[in-house]
């Protein structure tokens, strides 16, 4: 219907065949073909060739209008695209656990909000389960987790590689036994996987311990139970809690140890008041992704964000 609207329109505003044959670089004879057979098609003629100049019918009047809409929708369409292209516009909502989020994200979202201050970002705190159902609804453009995607319905960015720590406060004296073992502030980085597997402490050294663990229901609770079972180790847990941060602080009181991210200790360094040792398990390590459905369109918002993220995560990891 509207397919060949251009040339209809140019006849319209220089209400002369020939002159809108000139300004279309086409023949005269063809582009009289080329609207006639748009007014069979409608059924309805759109131009009074009687009059002098030409003018429109009715219909065309009709025709015309509704052209000028679709320009106009067109021209809006094109603008907001370059906006998006050049990030003047758009939105980004992103979603991960609290330690997910809270690991360089924060860092990398001021440096994304200050070059693009026009882009509205939405920073979403929720469990895996709750992040991977609005990924599938579209009410999160990309998740962060440790925890495994299926590869088939999503794609999987390689953000960083944490290893899990025990943290145990300074006055245990459990510290004497394993002296020697404890990590320095620059292991507490990446420099975590370049420690010796000598200087790697199982769980079971910890028998009779106080430990504090986060909840059943959280990932990183099901990795450390799988290093307690390969250890064959039952822990004396005296405190459950849903995040990692509180565990940590509690553990900083001095109530019991705890197993945590090398990361999240990271930032704390060595004078915590807790003594860090790299655990020796092949459940220890991780890897966190940056996670999107596959075939969603990746809008530039989401590249920039993401570029930015890995960006981050390399320059942590001394790549």
């Amino acid at each position: 219907m509207f397919a060949n609207m251009d040339y209809v329109y140019a006849v319209y505003q220089e209400k002369s065949f020939s002159r809108a044959a000139d300004k279309l670089f086409i023949s005269q004879p063809s582009l009289s073909i080329t609207i006639k057979r748009v007014e069979e098609k409608m059924g309805l003629p759109i131009f009074n060739r009687r009059t002098n100049p030409i003018s429109l019918t009715p219909f065309g009047v009709e025709y015309i209008q509704a052209v000028e809409q679709i320009r106009a929708i067109e021209e809006r369409l094109r603008d907001l695209a370059e906006d998006q292209k050049s990030l003047k516009s758009g939105s980004l909502a992103v979603g991960g656990s609290n330690f997910g989020i809270s690991y360089l994200v924060p860092r990398v979202l001021a440096d994304f909000k200050k070059k693009y201050p026009s882009v509205e970002l939405k920073i979403l705190e929720m469990n895996t389960r709750k992040s991977r159902h609005l990924l599938d609804t579209g009410e999160l453009d990309l998740v962060i987790t440790n925890q495994p995607f299926d590869t088939a319905k999503y794609e999987r960015l390689s953000c960083y590689r944490e290893h899990l720590i025990l943290a145990v406060p300074e006055n245990f004296p459990v510290k004497e036994r394993l002296k020697g073992k404890r990590l320095s502030a620059d292991e507490l980085g990446s420099g975590i996987f370049s420690v010796e597997e000598s200087r790697c402490v199982s769980v079971g050294d910890l028998e009779g311990i106080p430990f504090i663990l986060l909840k059943g229901d959280n990932y990183l609770r099901r990795c450390t139970d799988m290093i307690f079972q390969e250890a064959e180790a039952v822990p004396n847990v005296v405190l459950e809690t849903d995040q990692s941060s509180v565990s940590y602080n509690f553990s900083r009181m001095g109530i019991g140890a705890t197993i945590l991210s090398n990361r999240l200790a990271e930032d704390a360094g060595v004078d915590s008041g807790l003594v860090f040792y790299k655990i020796g398990s092949r459940f220890a390590v991780r890897d966190t992704f940056l996670c999107y459905r596959k075939g969603v369109y990746f809008t530039y918002a989401m590249k920039t964000f993401t570029e930015m993220l890995l960006k981050a995560g390399q320059e942590k990891a001394g790549v």
